[in-house]
């Protein structure tokens, strides 16, 4: 297949339907009247490394022109003519003599922090409005957004609400035109509080970010070619406000006073953020209440539900049988098609934890499945497994994963709002499924003095008459095994020759051609000689690791990111978690690995699976969801596509707990004679982080065959999780058997984890790298933080994933 295909077909199956009161699909030949500065120069990609850079850039009216569907002339040509004026005046981000200066003085990281607003929406001249109405009662609004990315998180006013613009424009829309539908082609989460009260509203649908392929999809969808089969992979709220993190996250980098801090919540700053004049903090105050967990455990209604998603036909949805499966619940579901066209349907498959002894969420995600294309009348079954041990909850106490004596309801639904009880497990006792121990476990001040989200466990409900029983015992439970981590051995190399493969080779600065000196890329040798060297044949400095060729090691070329490598722009990972489909994501995969076999890349950096938190997160459109289970098997699906038939890797990010960007790396800038800010720290408890935050890079580890990951900027409970032994080491490669190599973010700048802190902690590579970070691992093996046993395992690290890829002699 095309690789253009699989991108147009990967939008097509994970678009949402959101709201249709009968207007869609459109009948060819029908005018529209398209309004939105978008539909001229759409929101095909996110920013920064999610950004698709392929030169493409088609216009979603182009696209429904050569469908059939016709654009009021003269309302199209205003709309064209207004975005090449703003194209033709809108100054650049910075110009080239503060460019420069961000990047000599080691402070270009503030370029991607600098926050820039949404494009406003232009006044419609009131002929031209009603030039419009008396040629069509139709009007299509490309609603875009395009802020936030990397360092940069999206603001409230005019961004997550409505401009005054926007709201003006709305308004005339509902004046004139009998049907209004809304495409909203968006980086991320708007308030769609104005929909209901606007009843000419008739048609919502979440696009997302699309890519190259969003505007032939939309144009399939909106004429029926294609029928909508997304469900939503996050919840979208009545309001801001109802999200449980919403108070929790800052985002306003213009007013330094807004930025949480540890006074903020009674705590006092450790001894490692002293130093700041601003020590930042985002506390998961919410708990294991993240999303849909929050919204169905505490009866606050969501306005579209965590799963939801509309079709142009109807379906049917019913168990047909749940039993025990291998090592597992299967649950058999019946899916048919009782509408007037054909369509595809997702089935859900949901447990609510009762009369267990610690609390647990209403009801939580464990599978989904989804059907093939069902013509009227056709049905499909489904399976849904779930393995045993993913009825565990993390036990902070004691540090084990157990499947805690109670009743374990089994639901089946189309989304978290439509779930039926189907079955039901009982647990006479508790089943310790694995024991660790207690890593990552935040500050006792924290635990006392933060007002925590907790509610009470679910009491045991009156089962149905009819209702399937079934009983586990420990017996049943499988364990894991854990494999051996194999290490290249190393003993032969040198100290300097280990301290320089322990970070990316080039100088450490990007942007080689804005420098204002040439820097070294790497040490000498006694001789005079470069240690190390690039010999890849397409891989730039900065974005390899070292080669030493005399010695069989070669380098390997890393290339961003989520939206591809430059090639095809694809759709973003929020959108495309929204298809519930894996063998969508495994031919993107596969696509992906195509393209970087032609680039002679080696290593994708991708994907990203942090969590959705809050709806301003600046790289939501790069994260697939506020599930877990649902991030990973994405993750875990692409993964597969990508490795599975390549000599290619992928590199999942950010590892962990990295879901605010705003100052997740500090500022060096210097304020009151000290560094501005420190990295923020992500405060959460063990179990939050282990059942909803480390979960998908779990999954991608187990189940995706992951050979690369990329840690985090942000500190995690006071430590840097670049530099935290309990993450890099006992948690991903003693609980979970990674064998791959652990790389740190892209930057040496601003407050970053120190580099010989980082080997020390299993983080093996510092990426871009350069002689400052060699120094700095020298220097920590000469005072002792550092042994030349973990710097040999380091390198056996990414000497073990340089031989994967065919590049070790």
């Amino acid at each position: 297949m095309e690789i253009q295909q699989i991108s147009r077909q990967a939008v097509e199956a994970s678009a949402v339907l959101l709201k249709n009161q009968g207007m869609l699909p459109l009948a060819p030949g029908k005018q529209v009247a398209f309004f939105g500065w978008a539909q001229w120069d759409p929101v095909l990609s996110g920013n920064g490394s999610g950004a698709s850079h392929s030169g493409r850039n088609p216009s979603f009216v182009e696209s429904c022109r050569e469908a059939g569907l016709e654009a009021v002339p003269a309302l199209a040509d205003f709309y064209k003519q207004w975005v090449e004026q703003e194209k033709a005046t809108k100054a650049p981000a910075m110009e080239l003599p503060q460019l420069k200066e961000a990047v000599n003085s080691g402070l270009m990281y503030e370029l991607f922090g600098k926050y820039n607003p949404n494009s406003q929406e232009p006044a419609i001249p009131q002929e031209l409005l009603e030039e419009a109405a008396a040629q069509t009662d139709t009007a299509l609004w490309v609603l875009g957004r395009c802020s936030g990315g990397e360092e940069c998180d999206r603001h409230l006013e005019n961004d997550f609400t409505l401009s005054p613009e926007e709201e003006a424009l709305l308004e005339a829309l509902c004046a004139h035109f009998e049907k209004v539908a809304v495409v909203l082609n968006t980086n991320g989460l708007v308030d769609l509080s104005w929909v209901e009260p606007h009843p000419q509203v008739k048609a919502l649908l979440f696009l997302g970010v699309p890519g190259d392929e969003g505007p032939a999809a939309l144009t399939n969808l909106l004429t029926g070619k294609v029928n909508p089969s997304g469900k939503l992979s996050v919840t979208i709220a009545q309001k801001g406000e109802d999200y449980p993190a919403w108070k929790d996250f800052s985002w306003d980098k213009d007013h330094p006073e807004n930025i949480l801090t540890y006074g903020d919540y009674g705590l006092e700053a450790p001894a490692s953020a002293q130093a700041f004049d601003k020590r930042p903090v985002t506390v998961y105050r919410e708990g294991i209440y993240l999303g849909y967990r929050y919204f169905d455990s505490f009866g606050v209604k969501p306005l579209y539900p965590f799963g939801f998603g509309l079709s142009y036909t109807t379906f049917s949805l019913r168990a047909a049988a749940v039993e025990k499966g291998d090592s597992g619940l299967r649950v058999r579901a019946l899916v048919e098609n009782t509408g007037s066209c054909p369509g595809k349907e997702v089935a859900q498959l949901y447990l609510s934890a009762c009369g267990t002894q610690q609390e647990h969420p209403f009801q939580e995600l464990k599978a989904f499945a989804k059907t093939r294309q069902l013509a009227t009348g056709e049905g499909e079954t489904l399976t849904l497994d779930v393995p045993w041990r993913e009825l565990a909850s993390y036990v902070e106490e004691g540090g084990a994963w157990v499947i805690q004596a109670g009743t374990y309801l089994v639901r089946l639904g189309n989304s978290s709002a439509a779930t039926q009880v189907v079955g039901a497990i009982q647990v006479q006792e508790d089943i310790v499924v694995s024991q660790g121990k207690g890593f990552l476990a935040m500050d006792a001040q924290a635990r006392e003095k933060v007002d925590w989200l907790t509610r009470q466990p679910a009491p045991v409900p009156e089962l149905p008459a009819d209702c399937v029983v079934l009983s586990l015992a420990a017996s049943e439970v499988e364990a894991r095994p854990v494999p051996a981590v194999p290490v290249v051995d190393c003993s032969a190399l040198s100290d300097e020759e280990l301290a320089c493969l322990c970070v990316g080779f080039g100088p450490g600065l990007p942007f080689p051609d804005l420098q204002e000196t040439e820097l070294p890329s790497t040490l000498a040798g006694e001789d005079g000689q470069p240690l190390t060297e690039n010999d890849h044949p397409t891989g730039h400095n900065g974005y390899v690791s070292p080669a030493i060729p005399g010695k069989g090691i070669h380098s390997v070329f890393y290339k961003d990111g989520p939206a591809g490598i430059g090639q095809t722009g694809w759709p973003g990972e929020m959108l495309l978690a929204c298809s519930f489909d894996r063998d969508v994501l495994r031919a993107m995969g596969d696509a992906i690995g195509r393209e970087c076999e032609v680039g002679k890349v080696d290593v994708w950096l991708a994907p990203a699976i942090n969590l959705h938190r809050h709806p301003l997160g600046g790289r939501n459109f790069e994260y697939y969801s506020e599930d877990p289970v649902l991030a990973g098997a994405m993750a875990a699906a692409v993964l597969q596509g990508l490795q599975e038939n390549h000599n290619v890797l992928g590199c999942a990010k950010h590892f962990a707990a990295n879901e605010q960007e705003t100052y997740r790396r500090g500022s060096a800038k210097v304020k009151n004679g000290l560094p501005a800010f420190d990295a923020v720290d992500s405060i959460l408890s063990q179990r939050a982080l282990r059942e909803l935050y480390l979960k998908p890079f779990q999954v991608a580890v187990e189940e995706g065959g992951l050979h690369c990951l990329m840690t985090s900027f942000n500190k995690m409970n006071g430590t840097f999780a670049g530099g935290s032994k309990d993450l890099c080491t006992h948690i991903l490669r003693e609980e979970w058997g990674f064998d791959g190599a652990v790389v740190t973010d892209w930057g040496d700048m601003d407050i970053v984890v120190d580099g010989a802190d980082a080997v020390a902690a299993g983080n093996d590579v510092v990426m871009p790298g350069g002689p400052p970070v060699i120094q700095q691992i020298l220097k920590g093996l000469e005072e002792g933080r550092l042994t030349r046993q973990e710097m040999e395992t380091a390198v056996g690290h990414l000497l073990s994933m340089v031989k994967h890829l065919g590049r070790l002699d």
